[in-house]
């Protein structure tokens, strides 16, 4: 009797991976909570150095012991990492990246103490290391933005945290969508049929989730907050507001021309005090012949920036006074930190809220219109 072996299983024509992928991949949503790390950042290290300064830099633990406030920084990074490790609801994320951030903000605040040997907070170098820190997040915040999800693993990994919203229900209705259109992206993709099965398998569940509408609560505060803007903030008020914060914060950072000229030119009748401490006359301290340099450039940069506004050609001195900006906030104050570290801390300031000024100006009347600049209004 013979017997008949069964045909071996046909093998999977389909493309498998070769192994574990362990390549990082990037969050659909890291870019916004990375820029939320850096804002709880800097406002912690402005809101400490302003209330150390205020409340005459105390002492915390007694005659024998300080409680610096990085100690206190290492807490709050202690519990923003558990809180990511523990749990892995939605909240998680924004949360993390304040307490994260606050932290390293207490934490790097210090560097002073780390770098020199007499442990001294004030020493020159401690505030371009916090603010190019502050920088160094930004700019992963910046890149972060440009990334794509544009292969199955990286829009299965999107799809997989979306389904966070799923499962605490209800959804909102642009969230729905987004899901939607990314389960779809993943099943039209061939390089990984067993992903593009998935989210086949996925979308009735979320096409059948229950959905609720934004609540109308925050939907009539945004459109009275709107009309305040539109009744208080017309466009010629704001292009006013902008032409003479420009014009303002441009003579104030030309101040940093006279001081170039009298260190080029030598002049020994110059005085010149930083930090309440006079520049030795005939000497040319490099960071200060390059914040001075920097300082005239910007401060030139808003001026012809507020010119442009005063003549109603707002896209060219949006763009100048921008750029102007950003030189200055990423560049120039570096080196001002080492001068003057609590200068630097009001030009930061001042020059964060014009580019807020000058970006919601963009929003409000020049997005989505021709390339021309529109006539004065």
């Amino acid at each position: 009797m013979t017997r008949t072996e069964p045909a071996p299983a046909a093998a999977d024509a389909r493309p498998q991976p070769a192994g574990p992928m362990h390549s990082p991949v990037p969050r659909a949503d890291g870019a916004r909570w990375v820029a939320l790390l850096a804002v709880s950042f800097g406002v912690t290290v402005v809101v400490t150095r302003l209330y150390l300064s205020l409340s005459g830099w105390p002492q915390i633990g007694g005659d024998v012991y300080h409680l610096a406030h990085a100690l206190w920084g290492g807490l709050l990074l202690i519990v923003g990492g558990v809180l990511t490790l523990l749990w892995g609801n939605r909240w998680v994320q924004p949360l993390t990246a304040v307490l994260v951030g606050a932290g390293s903000g207490l934490f790097v605040d210090e560097v002073g103490k780390f770098i020199t040997q007499r442990n001294d907070y004030f020493t020159p170098l401690a505030a371009p290391i916090i603010y190019l820190v502050f920088l160094g997040v930004l700019a992963v915040a910046v890149l972060a933005r440009r990334a794509h999800l544009t292969n199955g693993r990286t829009l299965a990994y999107s799809v997989t945290v979306a389904l966070k919203a799923v499962a605490d229900g209800p959804l909102r209705p642009a969230a729905r969508r987004e899901l939607l259109r990314d389960i779809d992206a993943l099943a039209a993709d061939t390089s990984r049929p067993d992903l593009a099965d998935l989210a086949t398998r996925v979308r009735p569940v979320v096409e059948n989730a229950p959905v609720v509408a934004a609540p109308q609560r925050m939907h009539r505060v945004l459109g009275v907050l709107t009309r305040i803007e539109r009744a208080v903030l017309p466009r010629w008020l704001h292009r006013v507001v902008l032409i003479l914060g420009s014009v303002l914060i441009g003579l104030l950072l030309l101040v940093g021309l006279a001081v170039f000229v009298a260190l080029a030119t030598g002049d020994p009748d110059a005085t010149i005090i930083i930090d309440d401490e006079t520049v030795p006359p005939g000497s040319r301290p490099p960071a200060l012949v390059i914040a001075s340099a920097g300082e005239t450039v910007v401060g030139l940069m808003l001026v012809v920036a507020a010119g442009a506004l005063l003549i109603g050609r707002d896209r060219f001195g949006l763009r100048v006074g921008r750029l102007g900006l950003v030189l200055g906030l990423a560049g120039v104050n570096v080196v001002l930190g080492y001068i003057d570290a609590d200068l630097v801390v009001a030009v930061v300031v001042l020059e964060l809220a014009l580019l807020g000024l000058y970006h919601r100006y963009r929003l409000r009347f020049l997005e989505n219109r021709s390339i021309t600049d529109d006539p004065p209004g």
